[in-house]
């Protein structure tokens, strides 16, 4: 299996099978696409992930923003990360009822920091809906994404038997 499809198999896990927090906003998402170091998707604007005015929540978007981010991420590094900062621009309104595109790019990938920018737009006039940008800190023990094993299509988990990274002395 190629490395770019740990991503989607990153997306799919939690879209199926874990119900943590990401789940509620990115349940909806289908048309998973990888290649290295990016990842298209679409994500249906239904009621469940909407604000009381009908459009896309802008929680919902942040998280799109890390968690498809860190899918992206994951078709380049075997580390996943943990976040030092998520930043997103709203520039317009995602309705409810239409489909909104996910595209997260690894932009730059170091020894223990990534970027990652992803942009969702509008599906059916390409127009811009938000834009973020999700740098990821990766030299954190028990961050490991999911790894390829010797079967076809076959991974294992991602939890480490590391002992916890040691407190910052910031």
């Amino acid at each position: 299996m190629e490395r770019h499809l740990v991503g989607k198999i990153f997306l799919e896990h939690i879209i199926r099978d874990d119900p943590c927090f990401d789940h509620t906003s990115i349940s909806g998402i289908k048309d998973i696409v990888t290649s290295h170091g990016r990842i298209t998707c679409t994500l249906p604007v239904t009621p469940e992930v909407q604000n009381r005015y009908g459009t896309l929540h802008g929680g919902c978007t942040a998280t799109l923003v890390d968690t498809v981010g860190s899918a992206a991420l994951v078709t380049m590094s075997l580390k996943s990360g943990v976040s030092l900062s998520i930043s997103v621009n709203y520039i317009s309104a995602m309705p409810g009822g239409e489909d909104a595109e996910i595209d997260a790019r690894v932009v730059k990938l170091g020894k223990t920091i990534a970027t990652i920018d992803v942009l969702i737009r509008r599906k059916s006039t390409g127009q811009l809906v938000s834009q973020g940008v999700h740098v990821k800190f990766l030299d954190v023990a028990g961050s490991e994404a999911p790894q390829l094993t010797t079967g076809p299509g076959a991974v294992k988990g991602g939890k480490s038997d590391a002992a916890a990274a040691p407190l910052s002395k910031l």
